[in-house]
This record gives C-alpha cells, structure tokens and sequence, in this order.
C-alpha cells in the first residue's frame, strides 16, 4: 500500500502552530510527507461570503465546528481583524521543512481569492496570483517551487495553461483516481497531475456513522487501496491541531499495514508521461464539500 500525505497550509495559524507539530509527529514515525503553503495573506475570514454562494457551505461550518477548529482571529482575518501574512510570517519554519526532508510546494498566494474568484480575476488575474506566489517562495527558499497545489482543488483553463507554460515537475490540482495529463481545449499539456483520490477529514467530520475517532480511522484504512497511489490531503489547520493525534492514530495503523508513505516529488520522477492517460478537467461536486471542484475528467480517446 502507497500513500502520499499532501499538506496543505491554508492560514497562519496552520503555518505558525500546525506545521511544526505535524512536522515533529511525522518526523518521529519516520513518515515522508508533501507540504503546500498558501504564500500570501491570510483572508480567512473573506470565505464567510461563502455561505450566499456555496449551497451547503453554512452546515459545513457548524458539521465541523469550524470557529473552534479554526479560533476567531482566523475567522475574522481579512474582515473585522487585518489579514496576516503567511509564509512570510514564518520563513524559518518553511526553511525547516525542507532542512528536515519534507518536500515543500506552492498552493497559491491568495488562498480565499483563488477559491472564491478565480473566474473572476481573468488571465492576468491567474498570472498575477501566481508570480507573486512563485516569487515568494523563492525569497524563502532561494530557489523556485517546482510544484503547485491549487486552493480549493479549483481550476480553470487559464490556471492550467499558466502553470503548464512555468514548467514545473507536476501539479496537484484536482480529486481524481491516478495520475494523469490535463486535456485543454484538445491540447494534452506537458505537466502531469497529481489528483487527490482520498476525501478529507472536513468533508467527513460529523456524519453519523463516523462518530468517533475510531470509526474514521477505519473509514480511511477501508478507502485505501492496496495495488494504487492513494493521495491523501490533510490541512495543517486540522490534523496538525485540534485533530493531531487522531491523525496520528491513522498514520500507525497505516504503518501497521506496511503502508509505504512517499512525497509527490518521488511520485513525479518515476512517472512515465507517455504512459499516462491523458483526461478532460470537470467540474463536479463531493459529498461534505461547499460548491464546484476539479476533478479527473473522462479520458481521451486517442484516434485509430
């Protein structure tokens, strides 16, 4: 069994307090893992506009008891209380990630402005977002991020053909079954993407059949696969504070069952692009989630 742990940094008080304690637990279990770090403001408390947009996303908020997951300066950044900076608020826990082996990524400048606009802000928009995240990661690191992880697993074709056009070894922009080349406007692009393939914890939290930490520990070791790469995001938010040693409960039953934990990074070099299907992107919907994601469309057929 493959798993590939992608953690996605989406406020700063996920970068401040729960990326180091996710770091030191996976550090101690000896457990390889990818970090994605939103590199501008902390606007967290934009995305309550949600709730007049994203059917679903006000329930959402209660399911998963969101303030106290999140606490009230988060909620309120942006709004009521002035947004913070992220990462640069905290270069040295970025550099330490890398120091200590984890592989470290983009996902995005703008966290709320990605999600909740990307349609909205246009190409130079899209480009905009991204020059200011690229360009913040290397002053941090002092090399360029060869990675990206769109917020909110959303996308668009401007997004796509941008980040194709920079290069990079993949992305891990969609929810998906395995990796895959993006179609746009019947063009294959040259990056491959990564999809997540597993649900995250918020978008389970609360239902009524997993009512302990017990029952979604063996929610995800039923989910996964045993012949497959099985892509698992987590957010430094969640699983690096309020749900930490459930998460780390999962991690040792995953290790129980001889479980091999790898970065995307190891993913992407061994992957041979000609052999990869090559799929549409689509917009669809999942269970426990507010509005529109990406998602691994329908593949290709190739001409006879």
């Amino acid at each position: 069994m493959e798993v590939a742990l992608k953690i996605d940094v989406d406020t700063h008080q996920g970068l401040e307090l729960g990326v180091p304690r996710l770091a030191a637990m996976l550090e101690s279990e000896g457990v390889a893992a990818s970090f994605y770090v939103s590199m501008g403001p902390d606007n967290s408390g934009r995305a309550i506009l949600r709730v007049f947009r994203n059917r679903g996303f006000l329930a959402k908020m209660f399911r998963t008891k969101a303030v106290s997951m999140y606490g009230t300066r988060t909620v309120l950044s942006g709004t009521l209380l002035p947004s913070r900076p992220i990462a640069l608020s905290f270069p040295e826990i970025i550099r330490d990630l890398k120091a200590r082996g984890f592989e470290v990524g983009v996902h995005g400048y703008d966290h709320v402005r990605w999600q909740d606009h990307l349609d909205d802000i246009g190409e130079a928009g899209v480009r905009n977002e991204l020059e200011d995240a690229f360009e913040a990661y290397r002053a941090i690191l002092g090399e360029p991020s060869r990675s990206f992880a769109a917020p909110g697993w959303r996308t668009n074709n401007e997004a796509l053909i941008a980040l194709d056009a920079m290069g990079l070894d993949y992305r891990s922009d969609t929810r998906g079954i395995a990796p895959y080349q993006c179609v746009v406007e019947g063009q294959v692009l040259a990056t491959p993407e990564i999809p997540t393939t597993l649900p995250t914890l918020d978008e389970v939290m609360g239902r009524r059949d997993l009512s302990d930490d017990d029952a979604v520990r063996e929610f995800y070791l039923g989910l996964c696969k045993p012949d497959a790469l099985n892509v698992h995001t987590i957010h430094a938010e969640t699983e690096g504070m309020g749900q930490l040693e459930s998460f780390t409960a999962l991690i040792r039953a995953l290790k129980e069952r001889e479980a091999t934990f790898v970065q995307l990074r190891e993913v992407s070099r061994r992957m041979n692009r000609a052999e990869l299907p090559a799929c549409e992107v689509i917009r669809s919907t999942l269970p426990g989630r507010a509005g529109w994601i990406s998602a691994q469309g329908p593949a290709r057929v190739p001409p006879e």
